[in-house]
C-alpha cells in the first residue's frame, strides 16, 4: 500500500483513501493510473528536452540515484532486503531486467525520432496488455473491452500520425520497448500482491545504477547545474508515477488499466507543445475523442459488471 507519512507527519494510503471516498476498487484504481500517467507523460517530457543533450543512460542513472535514496528514506531500512529474499524474487528481477531494457531502447530512440512518431508505436503496449492478461492472468476480457482497446488504438494512430519516413533501427527499438513494457506489466500484477510498490521501485533502479552506470565513463558529460537538478528531480517523478501505477494495477484488472494508458497521449501533446512549441494538428483532437471514448467504454462496462453482481 502507498503511503507518505514521513513527509507529511500523517499517514496517508491509497486504500485508505478509497475507504473514505467510498469508491470501488475498480474506480479507485482507475483514478490512480490516470494520475500516474499525467506523471509518466512530464517525465518522459523532460526526458526528451535532455536526451538531445546527453546520453540516456546518463539521464536515467541520475534518475535511479534520486530514487535508490527515496526508497530508503521514506520506505524504510527492509525496502534495501525485503524484495530480494522474497519468494517472489525472480520475477521481481525479471521485470527490473524488462523494464531496464524497455526503458534504455525507448529513451535512446528519443534522439532520433519525433515525439508524435514515437508515442504511436509505444502505445501499441497497452493492446498487448490486454491480449496477455487473458492467458497469463486468467483475467476475463470482454467484447465491448476489445472494442474500446481497438477505438483506443485507432485514437492514437489519428492523434499522433507520423509525418514521412524515419531511420527504421530506432523504430525497431521502440517497437521492441512497447512489447517489452507489455509484458513488465503483466509481471507488476503477478508480483503487486505480494511486494510493497517501495521494494519492487527500489529494486528496479538498484539494477538501472548499476546498469548505466556501467556506461559512464564512456558517455558522461558534465551538466551544468540546473540539467542536475532536472535530472535528480526526474527520480521524483519516476517514483511518484511508478507507486501509484503500482496501487492501481493492484485495484483493477489490467485489461481494465491499459486503456488508461492512452490519457498519456493527451498529456504528451499538452507537454509537447508547452515545452517543444508543437501545435497539434486537427488529427490529435480527433484522436483525443476516440481515447476518452475508449476509458468511458472501460468504465461503463465495469459500472454495468459490478452493479449485476451485486444484484
Amino acid at each position: 500500500m502507498l503511503r507518505v507519512g514521513r513527509l507529511t507527519g500523517r499517514s496517508f494510503s491509497v486504500s485508505r483513501w478509497q475507504a473514505r471516498s467510498g469508491l470501488s476498487s475498480t474506480a479507485t484504481g482507475f483514478i490512480v493510473v490516470l494520475i500516474a500517467y499525467f506523471t509518466f507523460a512530464l517525465h518522459d517530457a523532460l526526458v526528451k528536452l535532455l536526451v538531445a543533450h546527453f546520453a540516456a543512460s546518463e539521464i536515467l542513472f541520475m534518475r535511479s540515484l534520486t530514487v535508490v535514496v527515496l526508497c530508503l528514506t521514506l520506505g524504510g531500512r527492509s525496502t534495501a532486503t525485503r524484495g530480494l529474499f522474497s519468494p517472489m524474487r525472480g520475477k521481481l528481477l525479471g521485470r527490473a531486467a524488462l523494464t531496464f531494457v524497455a526503458w534504455l531502447l525507448y529513451y535512446s530512440s528519443g534522439r532520433y525520432l519525433g515525439l508524435a512518431q514515437m508515442i504511436t508505436i509505444y502505445f501499441a503496449s497497452p493492446l498487448l496488455i490486454a491480449v496477455m492478461a487473458g492467458p497469463l492472468l486468467g483475467e476475463r476480457v470482454p467484447p465491448i473491452r476489445w472494442l474500446a482497446l481497438g477505438l483506443g488504438f485507432v485514437g492514437v494512430l489519428l492523434a499522433a500520425r507520423p509525418h514521412g519516413s524515419g531511420p527504421l533501427l530506432p523504430v525497431i527499438c521502440v517497437g521492441t520497448a512497447a512489447i517489452i513494457w507489455a509484458y513488465a506489466m503483466i509481471l507488476m500484477r503477478q508480483i503487486s500482491a505480494e511486494l510493497r510498490g517501495w521494494d519492487q521501485v527500489f529494486v528496479i533502479a538498484v539494477l538501472f545504477l548499476v546498469g548505466c552506470g556501467a556506461s559512464l565513463p564512456f558517455v558522461w558529460k558534465t551538466p551544468s547545474l540546473p540539467t542536475l537538478c532536472m535530472m535528480l528531480g526526474l527520480g521524483c517523478l519516476s517514483t511518484i508515477a511508478q507507486l501509484l501505477l503500482i496501487e492501481g494495477v493492484k485495484l483493477a484488472q489490467a485489461s481494465v488499466v491499459a486503456p488508461m494508458e492512452f490519457s498519456g497521449l493527451l498529456w504528451s501533446f499538452v507537454f509537447g507543445y508547452l515545452i517543444f512549441g508543437d501545435v497539434p494538428a486537427v488529427g490529435v483532437f480527433l484522436g483525443a475523442g476516440l481515447i476518452l471514448t475508449s476509458g468511458a467504454m472501460v468504465v461503463t462496462s465495469e459500472l454495468r459488471s459490478s452493479r449485476q453482481i451485486a444484484s
